[in-house]
């Protein structure tokens, strides 16, 4: 049913260190959160919803439309998006586990959630208003392929929010820079993440046949969280590295290594549309 890099996607999320982490410290939520300016002390819980808002204030859609959370992990967006935002859900995720735990979290008749590829969608074209990536996209095996069943399945005039990480290019960093990078994305499946490089979402949006609308860049609203999950992460990373493992906690690597390079990082808010289609008149304008 899944390919070879889907496996190691689902495989990340079935690692102990990764089960386990994200039930004890998140309840199974797997996205940041957003802190506002001068509330940096906010529980990662809130910040959480206040992204999840955020998303759902970029989807500007009206209470009743249908939209596809593509990676729904154990429903935590899909659940505020429809009861804060009156949306109709669609889920789509790898892992059964986070499926079975979204149909107990969400006992909502306006939400649903199955397991899939969205790179392979179980859905007729033209079907959703809406579309949204939380933190996902960087996991798809072929980004470009699922950015094409995105704009299959979405009508025309559809709206596309992507919450996704940028890096730097390959040459625009250290070599000791790339190996973190190439560490991280490696140990956690996010086997499109390299070619998310600065800048490149439009025209990512445009080769797939949407209209790009804004790019914003809240990356400083994500640190404080990154900071906490720096300092929890740092005792459990130093002592695997001193036994020659780091590369064996791979969520204490990606938070310590990457709140060092935390700079280099961009946590963008993409929001595009699938343009309508133009009505070609026949011989006698109709």
């Amino acid at each position: 049913m899944f390919d070879e890099k889907e496996h190691a996607v689902i495989g990340y999320y079935h690692r102990r260190e990764s089960a386990w982490g994200y039930r004890l410290l998140l309840r199974g939520c797997r996205h940041f959160g957003y802190y506002p300016a001068g509330r940096r002390f906010l529980s990662m819980a809130g910040a959480q919803r206040l992204m999840e808002d955020r998303l759902g204030a970029a989807l500007a859609l009206p209470p009743g439309s249908l939209v596809l959370d593509a990676g729904c992990g154990e429903g935590w967006v899909a659940r505020r998006l429809s009861r804060r935002f009156g949306l109709r859900v669609e889920g789509v995720d790898l892992l059964e586990v986070s499926i079975d735990r979204a149909r107990r979290r969400v006992a909502d008749a306006a939400v649903g959630f199955r397991v899939g590829s969205y790179a392979r969608l179980p859905f007729l074209d033209d079907t959703f208003a809406g579309l949204y990536t939380m933190e996902t996209l960087v996991h798809a095996t072929d980004h470009r392929r699922a950015l094409a069943e995105f704009h299959r399945v979405l009508a025309p005039g559809g709206r596309l929010v992507l919450v996704e990480y940028s890096m730097p290019a390959r040459d625009a960093m250290t070599a000791a820079q790339r190996a973190v990078f190439d560490a991280v994305n490696r140990g956690s499946g996010m086997h499109s993440f390299p070619e998310f490089t600065h800048g490149r979402f439009p025209a990512m949006l445009a080769e797939a046949g949407f209209a790009c609308d804004q790019v914003s860049d809240v990356m400083p609203h994500i640190v404080p969280m990154l900071r906490r999950l720096h300092h929890l992460g740092y005792l459990p990373y130093a002592v695997a590295r001193s036994l020659g493992r780091g590369h064996r906690l791979v969520n204490a690597m990606a938070g310590v290594e990457l709140y060092r390079l935390r700079d280099l990082i961009r946590y963008n808010i993409v929001v595009g549309h699938k343009p309508a289609r133009l009505h070609v008149p026949g011989p006698l304008g109709r």
